[in-house]
């Protein structure tokens, strides 16, 4: 029997270690003098100096254009896959195309976040792999990433075309308000199938501040062009879309706050710092 997110197998998370070596989407090239830096199951806890120089591996992401008119959306469960905070994170995300006009308009929802003192500034990411039947955050994987930019610099919010293309709160700003409405244009997400920027069979994760996975829900098609009510497939109570595909085991991070309360993250978050 599938379990509801926030019903998971709860593990702890493990201790921090040092990445020290390159890993493609999350350190694809090592900084000069660099020694290490703190990893949680893969992934960079706290991002790395800024450095508004920097260039993804394989250059800066193309305005996505000549894209066919489509809606996708992402709807919040009603449970988090991690429900440690005593808050339950509802709404959606919707994302659309028009034929003609460069980029995605994205519409955002959110509401029911635990304390931003606590907890925040909240961020959210299209992740690279669809939400499993299971419900598991952690299966998502790391953020969408086509140019290799990786998670070490913080993305420069000036130069959105250098950011990870998944990196929707590094190129549009935080969640730091509850309820959470925004609305932007992103150049760079596609609603076409065959390019690298395509959204649509994926993801999108909200974060606390330190990568812990709050909840995620699964991209659908709402509406396209070719049949202005055709959906891609059935969603679940859960806002797991069935019949996704099971993804491969996930090398980013997924933090679990249940059982470890306030103090705990504080000490965590302490133990860190290089």
């Amino acid at each position: 029997m599938a379990l509801a997110q926030g019903e998971g197998l709860g593990y702890p998370p493990p201790p921090a270690q040092t990445l020290t070596h390159t890993m493609s989407g999350v350190l694809p090239v090592l900084p000069p003098g660099f020694t290490g830096v703190a990893v949680e199951e893969g992934a960079i806890i706290y991002d790395g100096p800024s450095n508004t120089s920097f260039m993804p591996v394989y250059g800066p992401a193309t305005t996505a254009s000549n894209l066919p008119a489509a809606t996708y959306q992402a709807l919040l469960p009603s449970t988090n896959f991690d429900n440690g905070t005593g808050s339950t994170v509802i709404g959606n995300i919707t994302i659309s195309s028009s034929s003609g006009t460069p980029g995605v308009m994205v519409s955002i929802d959110f509401s029911g976040f635990p304390s931003e003192e606590l907890y925040g500034p909240f961020v959210y990411h299209i992740h690279t792999l669809p939400v499993p039947a299971d419900g598991s955050c952690t299966a998502t994987m790391g953020h969408l990433d086509p140019t290799d930019r990786g998670e070490y610099y913080p993305c420069n919010a000036a130069a959105p075309d250098t950011c990870q293309v998944g990196d929707l709160s590094g190129k549009h700003g935080n969640i730091t308000a509850s309820p959470f409405k925004s609305k932007y244009t992103d150049y760079f997400l596609s609603t076409n199938s065959n390019s690298s920027a395509f959204f649509g069979d994926l993801s999108v994760v909200i974060h606390t501040e330190n990568t812990t996975r709050i909840t995620c829900a699964n991209f659908t098609l709402v509406e396209s062009s070719s049949n202005a009510s055709s959906t891609s497939g059935n969603t679940s109570a859960t806002g797991v879309a069935t019949g996704a595909a099971t993804p491969s085991t996930y090398t980013g991070a997924a933090n679990r706050i249940a059982g470890y309360g306030v103090v705990g993250l504080i000490g965590a978050a302490a133990a860190f710092i290089l």
